[in-house]
């Protein structure tokens, strides 16, 4: 073999690695053979194309090294949580890369602090030999005004010697956090001895935020009718049992238990105020009662099923007359389950307007009361209820 044949022409390196030797030009080996160019010197982590000239004898050929990165860097980043508004840069992320050569560094796209949610970030590592690797950590941006929320917290009256859930019933709920922490201070809280005291509950979420709500407990001393009040608890959590159903709304459900209470007991005219313990417990038995049984056994069972509500009176003035205020879908609306007059209008979720028509055309001052003490209605009903061969037909409407 001629010596320029012998000599390769090209010899690639990897970035990082060895120099080449003689040898590693030649095809086949010859001791005669010397490097004329010294690259004892070079650094290999410079990428380019240098010349190498090799002599034998009389002889001279030059070849070509080729210093190359083809192996793309290696690098991780941190997720970020911020605020929003924050002004981010790499150093953010805490990026940290290794290659043989210089990496640069770059966001593929610009980042957005302005806008709350979680997303991905992807970050750029460049080397010398324009390989790249792409990091994608996540960026999580929040508002630290939205605080988390606290549902079903309540003032509670038990009795002396009696138990408490704490947490029935209560829910929280937070932005970008599916399950914040709640936390429930009731170490003031003695059953054992009548009084009121605090209970604090407190809500946390992932980014730290928390909301704080403060309720009563009331210990009383148990009152004479204890064991009819419990009896009226048991009978209205079995009665909710077959009414309600879990496809229900908050309107299908106060409608099942004010269409129980006008259909299941009889009315009378008793035309007395007595004790509403033992009138809702009569109202669960079935027994006939004026509009105060109709009233304090719609009243029991609507807080049994979780509804928040105001015992209504008429104000003074000739008769009596008892009727209910209920929160349904955050709004308040009259509710009166008694079933006189019961084809001229049924006062389900009516409105203040609706009450004062009745109390103005059809029977005077019959919802007279003090409307200012009280939460305002909207201006139309969401439900209406029409009576038909004594039933109801319930019929949702659409405000607007």
């Amino acid at each position: 073999m001629h010596f320029r044949e012998n000599i390769r022409s090209v010899v690639t390196v990897e970035a990082g690695d060895a120099m080449p030797s003689v040898e590693d030009f030649m095809v086949d080996p010859w001791s005669s053979v010397r490097m004329e160019t010294d690259i004892s010197g070079m650094d290999s982590k410079q990428l380019g194309v240098y010349p190498v000239v090799f002599r034998w004898g009389p002889f001279s050929k030059e070849a070509t090294l080729f210093i190359r990165d083809s192996v793309a860097p290696k690098g991780e980043a941190k997720d970020v949580i911020c605020t929003v508004g924050t002004k981010l840069s790499m150093e953010s992320f805490q990026v940290t890369a290794s290659d043989v050569t210089q990496v640069k560094q770059y966001f593929l796209s610009s980042l957005d602090e302005t806008e709350e949610g979680t997303r991905t970030v992807r970050i750029v590592l460049e080397d010398a030999g324009g390989n790249q690797t792409i990091l994608t950590p996540k960026l999580t941006v929040y508002d630290p005004e939205k605080k988390p929320e606290i549902h079903g917290v309540l003032d509670q009256t038990v009795y002396v010697g009696d138990s408490i859930s704490y947490r029935n019933g209560v829910v929280v709920t937070a932005d970008q956090d599916k399950e914040p922490e709640l936390t429930i201070d009731s170490s003031a809280v003695d059953l054992d001895h009548p009084g009121v005291y605090p209970v604090i509950y407190t809500a946390k979420d992932r980014f730290g935020r928390t909301t704080t709500e403060r309720v009563r407990i009331t210990v009383a001393e148990l009152p004479a009718n204890y064991q009819d009040m419990l009896l009226a608890d048991q009978m209205a959590d079995e009665l909710l049992a077959e009414l309600i159903t879990p496809e229900m709304d908050e309107i299908d459900k106060a409608f099942a238990i004010f269409r129980w209470v006008r259909l299941n007991i009889p009315w009378n005219n008793t035309r007395t105020e007595r004790d509403e313990v033992e009138q809702a417990l009569s109202g669960l038995q079935k027994n006939a009662g004026d509009c105060f049984t109709h009233a304090v056994t719609c009243k029991l069972l609507m807080e049994h099923a979780g509804f928040q509500l105001y015992f209504l009176k008429r104000d003074p003035g000739p008769g009596q007359h008892y009727w209910l205020q209920v929160k349904v879908n955050g709004k308040w609306y009259h509710m009166d389950p008694s079933p006189v007059y019961i084809r001229q209008q049924i006062n389900f979720l009516a409105t203040d307007e609706e009450l004062e028509w009745f109390s103005q055309l059809v029977r005077p001052n019959y919802y007279r009361h003090d409307y200012s003490q009280y939460p305002p209605t909207p201006g139309i009903s969401p439900a209406k209820v029409t009576y038909k061969n004594r039933d109801y037909i319930l019929e949702k409407l659409i405000p607007g």
